[in-house]
């Protein structure tokens, strides 16, 4: 993720886009290549990149919208428009004290384990909540691995094996 992303991001969220709008727009450029391309190609005039956005994105009814993605394509930035929504996410959940985890696992967690991950996270991280995406992991062979930002909890027997061979090479 380029330091211009994240910006752009930020600054998106900080327009007062709401995240329904953003999901909408992210749909439509989803359903679009033909339409970032367009908006991305450095041989297309400025001029006419600004009239495609105005027919495309003056329906959201949001002029702040509509100058945002002028910027974007008079900064040849369009092609970054996927980072730039993965950046807003990621600030609105930050403004919004949610934290975003994600748990591997071999057998799915009961109800109780579930919540017990979540305070554990809460407290750590200090949250009000936390979104917790869950994955099934066969290689993990039994526990879990949590994974949030650039930190990671491995319960897993995996783990425990890699580790107790690292500390046996080491002697």
């Amino acid at each position: 993720m380029t330091q211009k992303a994240i910006n752009y991001g930020i600054v998106l969220y900080q327009l007062g886009i709401s995240q329904d709008m953003v999901e909408e727009i992210k749909a439509l450029v989803d359903g679009s290549p033909e339409l970032v391309y367009a908006l991305a190609d450095p041989v297309v005039s400025h001029a006419d990149k600004r009239k495609v956005v105005d027919r495309v994105f003056d329906r959201f009814g949001n002029k702040d919208l509509v100058n945002f993605m002028k910027t974007l394509c008079d900064n040849d930035g369009f092609d970054m428009i996927h980072d730039i929504f993965d950046e807003y996410e990621k600030y609105a959940r930050e403004q919004q004290d949610i934290l975003s985890a994600t748990l591997y696992y071999v057998t799915p967690p009961t109800d109780k384990q579930k919540a017990g991950i979540e305070n554990f996270l809460m407290k750590e991280y200090g949250s009000k909540t936390v979104q917790l995406s869950m994955v099934e992991k066969k290689e993990l062979i039994g526990g879990f691995v949590i994974r949030t930002g650039d930190r990671e909890y491995d319960r897993s027997i995996l783990g425990r094996y890699k580790s107790l061979r690292q500390k046996l090479v080491m002697r």
